[in-house]
């Protein structure tokens, strides 16, 4: 351990051997997982991050008391299926505790499963597991790739290791001076195509867009937009409301659960979201409540543009009204001046 050749090549296996690859990846994923629930009241035969690794690398787990002590034990569902086809059994076999036994489930053991059907979290985890092993083997060999700025050939062996010394003088940083002219004319240089950068671009965004796919899908935010400038408020919440399902139908599977150990039992135990899920949790109530808030205000501010809207629409009527009054008035009064008008005139024209 001391050498650094036996260090590299103790951790390119990290890199290069697959399967210690993908189980690195779905250890560290299965350790964030473990923050996901906050239990509370919970005895201490019973560690949270034991029944945790239970329920979430094998879809179950088994509440019973085995010599005076509440355990969570790891078995198999089994036995007679009842009217909805769900296991009445569980099967335990623990080396420590001396235990290998047929329990009935709700009657001397509870079974809390990790999500409504059962299933663990190694499916998800281990399928990114894979995608981002095989990435970053390709994205290992671009960049070893990429060291290779140009390509020499040589005609015979004599040039071949006058080259080979030649590089060996620069890569020891020394300067080194060409004896012969046949080395010119012997050694032969081509560029390969420069794609090595681009390439390695497209590697980073989808190692990216593969870790924040895992994320998402274990209800965590994150970041898959590849867009190189900023990203505003709504494109960074815009997936919030997808998040949350999952976690919540696992929530609610180990609330049920929790429920029906307290009640055979006589325990007093809880659970809740915590770490970052309880967090992005909250953000969603508060993103919510913002949404319902300024949608009822958008609504108010509608009804009164409406009413004053209709208020001047009245007011307009009321005003052509009395134009039309005041000017039906002018005309009658000015018919009456016509008239006596005439009137005169007639009496003037009996006069003469």
């Amino acid at each position: 351990m001391s050498k650094k050749e036996n260090i590299y090549s103790l951790y390119q296996k990290q890199i290069k051997d697959k399967d210690t690859s993908v189980d690195t990846f779905i250890q560290r994923t299965l350790c964030m997982t473990s923050k996901m629930f906050d239990y509370t009241g919970l005895p201490d035969s019973i560690p949270p991050v034991e029944m945790e690794k239970i329920l979430q690398q094998t879809g179950s787990v088994g509440i019973a008391k085995v010599n005076q002590s509440l355990y969570a034990l790891s078995g198999t569902k089994g036995g007679e299926s009842d009217a909805y086809y769900r296991p009445t059994k569980y099967i335990v076999a623990n080396p420590w505790l001396k235990l290998d036994k047929e329990f009935s489930i709700d009657t001397d053991i509870v079974v809390i499963e990790n999500t409504p059907y059962g299933d663990s979290l190694l499916p998800i985890i281990g399928k990114y597991a894979v995608l981002n092993t095989d990435a970053m083997i390709t994205l290992n060999l671009a960049s070893i790739l990429n060291r290779i700025t140009m390509l020499i050939s040589a005609s015979d062996d004599k040039t071949k290791q006058s080259a080979e010394l030649f590089l060996q003088k620069i890569l020891d940083g020394d300067f080194s001076v060409i004896g012969e002219n046949a080395f010119f004319k012997g050694v032969n240089m081509q560029n390969p195509p420069t794609q090595g950068t681009q390439q390695i671009t497209q590697l980073i965004e989808l190692i990216q867009y593969y870790k924040a796919s895992l994320l998402n899908d274990i209800g965590l935010n994150a970041n898959y937009n590849m867009k190189r400038e900023r990203l505003n408020t709504q494109e960074v919440s815009m997936n919030v409301d997808v998040l949350l399902p999952y976690v919540d139908a696992m929530l609610q599977q180990r609330v049920d659960g929790i429920k029906r150990v307290n009640e055979m039992f006589g325990t007093d135990i809880s659970v809740t979201l915590g770490s970052s899920w309880k967090m992005e949790h909250e953000n969603y109530l508060s993103l919510l409540s913002d949404t319902e808030s300024m949608h009822s205000h958008t609504t108010t501010e509608d009804m009164t543009e409406t009413e004053e809207n209709a208020d001047s629409e009245d007011s307009e009527e009321n005003a052509d009204s009395e134009e039309n009054a005041d000017s039906e008035d002018s005309e009658d009064s000015e018919d009456s001046e016509d008239s006596e008008e005439n009137k005169d005139k007639d009496k003037e024209d009996e006069n003469k």
